[in-house]
């Protein structure tokens, strides 16, 4: 029962959090000490930190996700994901282009009490460097 827990909430965050913006909802599927390890610069700790991060990036793209693959194992998931969007906004220093972009991740979640404790992730980011910069039409 905990493992799909941990993966309906994981779910609802990239719906819910992510996708339709509701940083309230926050509030109950992270931990108050949620600990980023791949935190935005300046994103800050916590799970007001993860509100920050979350609101950058909704800022920067209004992101879709696509998710390829959920993976439960105990206390962790794993999404693999493809981010499409507009670059409408600031990210990582990049002034807005108005280009869409589309690059893959894989976010990794330790979770405690069905709640995201830590999070760890590897994302694509030569391929949105490629497409705001012209240098690879989408």
């Amino acid at each position: 029962m905990t493992a799909e827990r941990n993966r309906t909430n994981v779910l609802r965050f990239f719906r819910e959090v992510i996708g339709a913006g509701n940083l309230d909802l926050l509030d109950e599927l992270a931990v108050d000490e949620y600990e980023d390890h791949v935190a935005l610069p300046g994103q800050g700790p916590g799970r007001e930190g993860l509100k920050r991060r979350v609101s950058r990036i909704r800022a920067a793209f209004q992101p879709r996700h696509k998710l390829h693959a959920v993976i439960v194992d105990a206390d962790q998931v794993a999404v693999h994901w493809t981010l499409s969007g507009v670059h409408s906004g600031e990210f990582l220093g990049v002034r807005p282009t108005g280009r869409r972009v589309e690059f893959d991740g894989v976010d990794i979640y330790a979770m405690r009490h069905g709640c995201m404790a830590a999070h760890w992730n590897v994302v694509d980011m030569w391929a949105f460097h490629r497409q705001v910069s012209g240098s690879d039409q989408h």
